[in-house]
């Protein structure tokens, strides 16, 4: 019998291209790809639960702004001290200022985030690399406005979209291999 590596070897040199071009199809059935989340997943699943988790996390933070009057309302019934009430009502001006803004923001995320999982779904990197760019555009955003809990989201959520267009490109990650790429602990 033939050392393992050799049959490996075999294998590699007559594997062509497929047909539609993605890549190379592993005829030896095992995970060639990056498992995410702790192994609980593959990348290109985690690529689309972290988008879905993105649009929901948009979608509240515009449901926030649109209920800002009324929390500041009920807000301004509980504070009796004068100097909170003024800094409530500043911080409150400040965000009805910007209002339009940030929703404008939270929509565009929204869109590339749709647009990422669209990309993942259909193995396209270009799709994919629109979601990474939103999420590389914020994480610089994060990081010049010292927002830790955003660099850390966005820099959370970026991960699994490097690993899914290296690999896609690489031809791990494609429609045909994705059956010995699957991977999922709770999500199938």
């Amino acid at each position: 019998r033939r050392p393992l590596f050799e049959e490996i070897a075999q294998i590699a040199a007559t594997t062509n291209m497929d047909k539609s071009g993605y890549g190379l199809v592993s005829p030896s059935a095992y995970k060639q790809g990056h498992k995410c989340c702790g192994g609980c997943c593959d990348v290109r699943r985690a690529s689309i639960i972290v988008n879905i988790v993105n649009i929901i996390i948009s979608l509240l933070f515009m449901l926030e702004f649109i209920f800002i009057d009324k929390i500041v309302a009920k807000d301004e019934e509980v504070i009796n001290d004068e100097e909170q009430l003024n800094n409530l009502h500043t911080a409150a001006a400040i965000i009805k200022k910007l209002e339009g803004l940030l929703v404008f923001f939270l929509m565009i995320k929204i869109a590339c985030s749709a647009v990422g999982i669209h990309g993942a779904y259909t193995f396209s990197v270009p799709k994919v690399g629109v979601a990474l760019g939103c999420y590389t555009v914020f994480l610089i955003f994060d990081v010049l406005t010292l927002s830790f809990g955003g660099i850390l989201m966005d820099a959370f959520f970026a991960y699994p979209h490097i690993y899914l267009i290296m690999e896609m490109n690489e031809g791990i990650m494609s429609p045909e291999n994705y059956i010995n790429e699957e991977q999922s602990c709770c999500c199938v």
